[in-house]
């Protein structure tokens, strides 16, 4: 969508003149007569909206194995999560993808997933309060998986999108329309597909169709919504960098008016860019993929994961800035003490290596996997790692 920015020229005369050409040509106050206007101006600092999202949430076997008290017999997965707890508490909205189903038992990982209730409660225990459920192991348990993840996001009270009970929930549903601090801002989810497997009648996934995709964009402008954030499920797994697939859709995406992408699925970490398309005024940001929030995979590079925190502003124009872009890499270590599994921020862990990450071996992993993430997000000075 295109902007139209509002140009004040003011030409020598008596002051009167001026200030009378300010009160007709610039309702928003007046500015220096000799500074030329800037072509994005931000409003009120206070009027914004943080984010943090995240990669894929998985649950394979071992991880229920290693967090699943012998006298209880209930997996307690809270301690994963020690480290990033009080960062993610500092957003309004924490998304995390949330990659298998709450199907009941028998409890499953690879390659038809199905978790516990007690995975998903720690998840909104560490402060996730969006969960995106549109990924390829949605329809993995059927029927029976979909009604359990949308049942507990309806029970604990968080945001969720991407899957459906039938036709007309996603009809009322979708675009799901966040409303926070003031703010309307749409989010979209979709797949690039499930595994095969279809989801059952009348359940529905969103999946990445272009032609569906642009009818969402344009029933979300017409809520009069003030940002359009997509979450997408695309890419090769395993790959370091974006195919030439998604950088497709990502301009797809741009020309309907997406503000952010925050993309899944390749399991490793892939970089992250600061764009301003052609017609834009403002910058827009692009996560291609950000790695594993947790699992038990093996391959290299999929125990780093990012966080990714970001800023949504209003502007005097149509379109939101993206501001205050930062990230945090962190480490998913395995060890014999429970819950088996502890996700380390970088520059904290860094700190003090050996207090948290005892032992040579896991250390240069631990190394390994701070190089390549940071290689891969230094790549602007609009885009930072902080500590917290």
């Amino acid at each position: 969508m295109s902007m139209k920015q509002k140009k004040i020229f003011l030409f020598a005369a008596p002051v009167v003149v001026v200030l009378a050409a300010l009160l007709i040509f610039n309702p928003f106050g007046s500015r220096k007569s000799n500074s030329p206007q800037k072509a994005l101006t931000l409003l009120d600092e206070a009027d914004s909206v943080t984010f943090w999202v995240t990669g894929d949430a998985m649950m394979h076997m071992p991880q229920y194995s290693a967090a699943k008290d012998s006298e209880t017999g209930i997996a307690q997965f809270d301690s994963c999560y020690t480290y990033l707890r009080p960062i993610l508490n500092t957003a309004d909205v924490r998304l995390v993808n949330f990659e298998t189903t709450l199907a009941g038992e028998p409890y499953s990982g690879y390659p038809k997933f199905s978790a516990p209730r007690e995975y998903a409660d720690a998840l909104v225990r560490a402060g996730f309060n969006f969960f995106v459920f549109a990924n390829n192991h949605a329809c993995d348990r059927g029927a029976k998986g979909i009604e359990g993840n949308l049942d507990y996001a309806d029970s604990v009270k968080i945001w969720h999108t991407g899957v459906f009970r039938n036709p007309a929930e996603r009809m009322a549903n979708y675009p799901f329309i966040l409303e926070v601090k003031g703010w309307k801002i749409a989010i979209l989810n979709c797949t690039y597909a499930t595994n095969k497997i279809a989801a059952p009648q009348p359940y529905m996934v969103n999946y990445i169709d272009t032609m569906q995709m642009a009818n969402d964009f344009q029933k979300a402008k017409s809520e009069n919504v003030d940002a359009i954030i997509v979450s997408i499920h695309w890419g090769e797994e395993y790959q370091p960098k974006p195919n030439s697939n998604q950088k497709a859709i990502a301009d797809f995406l741009w020309r309907n008016g997406a503000d952010v992408i925050v993309g899944s699925h390749p399991h490793v970490v892939q970089p992250m860019e600061v764009v301003t398309p052609i017609g834009c005024m403002s910058n827009r940001l692009v996560m291609w993929s950000m790695g594993n929030f947790i699992s038990n995979q093996k391959d290299p590079l999929t125990d780093a994961g990012l966080l990714v925190g970001f800023t949504l502003k209003k502007t005097r124009y149509s379109r939101p800035e993206v501001s205050n872009i930062r990230f945090i890499p962190f480490y998913r270590y395995k060890c014999d003490r429970k819950p088996g599994y502890f996700l380390m921020p970088g520059m904290m862990t860094e700190k003090n290596l050996d207090k948290y990450i005892p032992g040579k071996e896991d250390q240069e992993d631990f190394a390994s996997v701070m190089v390549d993430s940071r290689k891969k997000l230094n790549t602007s000075d609009k885009i930072r790692e902080v500590e917290y």
